[in-house]
């Protein structure tokens, strides 16, 4: 893997505080408008996701290309392109003007020092969980787009904030 794969590769994910994502395969926290978010940001191009993750969906993801990676070779999905190699996967993608990484947290450390860019809804409050995103270094990022969400009856404080890495 290299440099040249940074253009392409965006990820997209929901963390609390503690960079918590997951609990038991499941999102552990119900935001209005996240998920309406999530494939707005997203419709049109290829996702990838690990097997676990594409398995807690439950279903393909539809007007995308669904990608999953796994280790397991003999994984078969009917209307997924499965990849055993992350490297084969983004020369495959190569022409794409821009793959979405969706998780989990597997997928997220691997993709991450490869990302150019990021598309992270931060959540203000802490949550149990077991699954995580890897810590980022935010020297490394520039904020280009942010959205505050105050705290209301329904809704939990959180912020969607887009950043883009910073030109080496």
């Amino acid at each position: 893997m290299n440099i040249k794969h940074r253009k392409l590769l965006s990820l997209v994910v929901a963390m609390d505080k503690n960079n918590l994502i997951g609990n038991k395969n499941t999102i552990p926290w119900k935001i209005p408008g996240e998920l309406k978010r999530f494939r707005e940001i997203t419709m049109g191009n290829p996702i990838i996701m690990g097997r676990k993750t594409h398995e807690s969906i439950g279903r393909i993801l539809d007007g995308r290309e669904n990608v999953v990676l796994t280790r397991n070779n003999s994984y078969k999905k009917l209307g997924v392109s499965i990849y055993n190699d992350f490297s084969l996967l983004l020369d495959n993608y190569r022409d794409t003007n821009e793959l979405f990484v969706i998780g989990g947290s597997e997928i997220y450390k691997l993709a991450l020092p490869l990302a150019n860019k990021l598309y992270i809804t931060h959540i203000h409050k802490e949550y149990t969980g077991d699954a995580w995103f890897p810590n980022i270094d935010f020297s490394d990022w520039n904020v280009i787009e942010k959205e505050d969400i105050g705290e209301s009856r329904h809704i939990v404080s959180h912020s969607f904030t887009i950043y883009e890495r910073i030109n080496e």
